[in-house]
């Protein structure tokens, strides 16, 4: 039901822009003129992307004890991207990861571990860099002074979320929270589990080395996503600068986030065609950035998918993951 919502309201936003913001055979004509040298140009970006995205994360399982190779990793990492976006799943594209690695003898504690820390720390410096673009956009005048507030409480938000994030890798304080726990729930199965994990959690956390360099790849492989972006715009022939694009993307995305739509289908379209209409951009050539910008992704993923169909013969996700779709 929760699926079938996200999937109505992401094809409710895109009828609005499209009834209301964005002319069609415009957008398609500027569709029409992309640069071949930038598609190619844009193609190696995200490739190298998505190989940096995945390499950061198998620094994360060897920290652990755990050795995936790298093309591996990556054809993993795709594969499992283009399952959760191409089938109606109950499940993310993260835990078809997961599964599939820890189909490979993988421990799946240390597996999730992983991914769930891959995912905080992503997304605490992508709200850092967030604010960092809401700082641009004010310095070249395309958010007025009364989006103060919106970087305010950005601002006051990251602090919490670096908080939290140092408290739940403390197991001190998470003994001591545990301890304080009824005697029925802490000897429950679930507590049980829950004590795994966190065991597991720690032992990665206290890895500083490990979780800086992890978060120096992370800042990296987010600017990559935003030069992808500004060279989609320079195929189409769209007058974006790279600071101005620098500006745009991470808020754009970070608000794509917001878990009410399908992969963000809808919200990132909608933030990112209002941010660059306040900067002078038409909506259709923002449209016609962001369609271009997903298909090309998916293209990107689409031969590391293949090359896992033909090595396995999977066509669908494990077993264990897709009897819940």
């Amino acid at each position: 039901m929760k699926l079938a919502l996200r999937v109505g309201l992401s094809i409710l936003l895109l009828a609005l822009l499209f009834t209301y913001v964005v002319d069609g055979r415009q957008m398609l004509r500027i569709l029409g003129s992309f640069s071949p040298v930038y598609l190619i140009l844009a193609l190696l970006v995200i490739t190298l992307d998505r190989v940096l995205m995945t390499y950061k994360w198998t620094v994360l399982l060897k920290a652990q004890g755990h050795r995936l190779p790298l093309l591996q990793a990556v054809t993993i990492y795709c594969t499992a991207m283009v399952w959760g976006l191409a089938l109606p799943a109950t499940v993310g594209a993260d835990a078809i990861r997961a599964v599939m690695v820890t189909r490979r003898g993988f421990d799946g504690t240390d597996v999730v571990t992983s991914i769930v820390i891959e995912r905080v720390i992503g997304f605490i410096l992508a709200l850092a860099l967030g604010i960092v673009s809401l700082f641009i956009l004010r310095a070249v005048g395309v958010l007025a002074p009364a989006y103060d507030k919106v970087l305010y409480a950005g601002i006051a938000m990251l602090l919490c979320s670096i908080a939290m994030l140092f408290a739940s890798m403390n197991p001190t304080l998470i003994g001591w929270t545990m301890a304080r726990m009824p005697q029925s729930l802490r000897q429950s199965k679930a507590m049980h589990l829950i004590a795994g994990f966190t065991g597991a959690y720690h032992r990665l956390g206290a890895a500083r080395a490990v979780i800086a360099r992890f978060g120096a790849l992370t800042v990296v492989e987010q600017l990559l996503s935003v030069l992808f972006t500004w060279l989609l715009a320079k195929g189409l022939d769209v007058p974006v600068d790279l600071l101005l694009m620098l500006g745009v993307l991470p808020i754009s995305m970070l608000i794509s986030r917001l878990p009410i739509s399908f992969d963000g289908l809808g919200v990132f379209e909608a933030a990112f065609i209002g941010l660059l209409m306040l900067a002078g951009i038409s909506a259709e050539s923002s449209l016609a950035i962001a369609i271009s910008g997903r298909v090309i992704q998916l293209a990107a993923f689409l031969p590391w998918w293949l090359v896992h169909v033909l090595s396995s013969g999977a066509v669908r996700p494990p077993s264990s993951v897709s009897h819940r779709i």
